[in-house]
């Protein structure tokens, strides 16, 4: 895990846009959670089947995106927090689907504790790391009442994931 010198230059303004997504957010149906909410960016990708189909897209949030992973195709927003029922925010041991290049960049909105091949390391408020995602990690204790989870990734053309991202016409 490398963190990155990148910073969110409006830490709470970019709290709150993420804050008034929460109610396009759908509960994660994954087995490595506990009832935190989701939206796929850019690209959606169904872990069982591996189909890709357009995400939720905001223009403002993607070249948002593109500064801090330039090229990334793929995000996923997470919450956990008051307004999603409780949800402790543990993310339990996984490597992520090969849908994916290795490298995923995470903007950590909150605080917990994020293990990664076997290192357990503090993530605070605003920090931005890049790490491999496919080495084992997980998220075993959130440490903060309301956390937000930004992780972008490059679809991994190899493996045949396309993106199916709407191409915007510049009129």
């Amino acid at each position: 895990m490398r963190r990155l010198k990148k910073q969110i230059p409006n830490i709470e303004q970019f709290r709150d846009y993420c804050r008034g997504l929460v109610e396009l957010m759908k509960p994660s149906y994954s087995s490595l959670t506990d009832r935190r909410l989701e939206i796929w960016l850019f690209n959606s990708v169904h872990l069982g089947s591996g189909k890709v189909k357009p995400g939720y897209f905001d223009d403002r949030l993607y070249r948002f995106c593109q500064q801090i992973y330039p090229g990334s195709d793929v995000g996923l927003l997470t919450y956990h927090g008051p307004r999603c029922g409780g949800s402790s925010g543990v993310i339990r041991p996984h490597k992520d689907h090969g849908y994916s290049l290795p490298r995923a960049i995470n903007i950590n909105l909150g605080v917990i504790e994020f293990a990664i091949d076997g290192k357990l390391h503090l993530l605070n408020d605003g920090d931005i790391v890049e790490f491999n995602c496919k080495k084992t990690h997980s998220v075993p204790r959130v440490l903060s009442e309301e956390r937000f989870s930004l992780v972008l990734w490059k679809l991994n053309e190899a493996k045949g994931y396309r993106s199916q991202m709407i191409e915007l016409i510049d009129w």
